[in-house]
């Protein structure tokens, strides 16, 4: 397979990260009165409507779990031994991603986002496991 194919979802959901930046940023510019007030997330955050809140808080989380998935993808693209159900996980594991960030910014339902964390997890998981056994 190519491996470019095992890469366009990192690709994917690093724009994602982007758009959710831009999100976040929009709404801090909205919504911020005072620029000087951003100098610690806890003298800003009562100034801020929840969704800027929790679209800065979804940001943050873009940048835990998705590493792991990052260095997970890049070391099976690296090795060069995938097939095509490997790129579907990766791709599963995107709009996996992509649902949780909606989740949390709309509606932020806890135990749906801790059941799409924990989807995210076990195909990371599946995908590290692969290459081992």
């Amino acid at each position: 397979m190519n491996q470019i194919e095992l890469i366009t979802p990192i690709l994917t959901l690093i724009v994602w990260t982007f758009l959710i930046f831009l999100m976040m940023a929009f709404g801090r510019v909205r919504f911020m009165k005072n620029p000087q007030d951003a100098a610690h997330s806890t003298d800003y955050k009562n100034q801020l409507p929840d969704w800027v809140n929790r679209t800065g808080d979804n940001y943050n989380h873009l940048f835990e779990q998705p590493v792991a998935f990052y260095a997970v993808t890049l070391s099976i693209a690296l090795i060069n031994n995938f097939d095509n159900l490997i790129v579907q996980l990766a791709w599963t594991y995107v709009v996996i991603r992509i649902i949780h960030s909606f989740v949390q910014i709309i509606v932020n339902i806890i135990l749906l986002r801790f059941l799409l964390f924990a989807s995210g997890w076990l195909v990371i998981a599946y995908m590290a496991l692969s290459q081992i056994f």
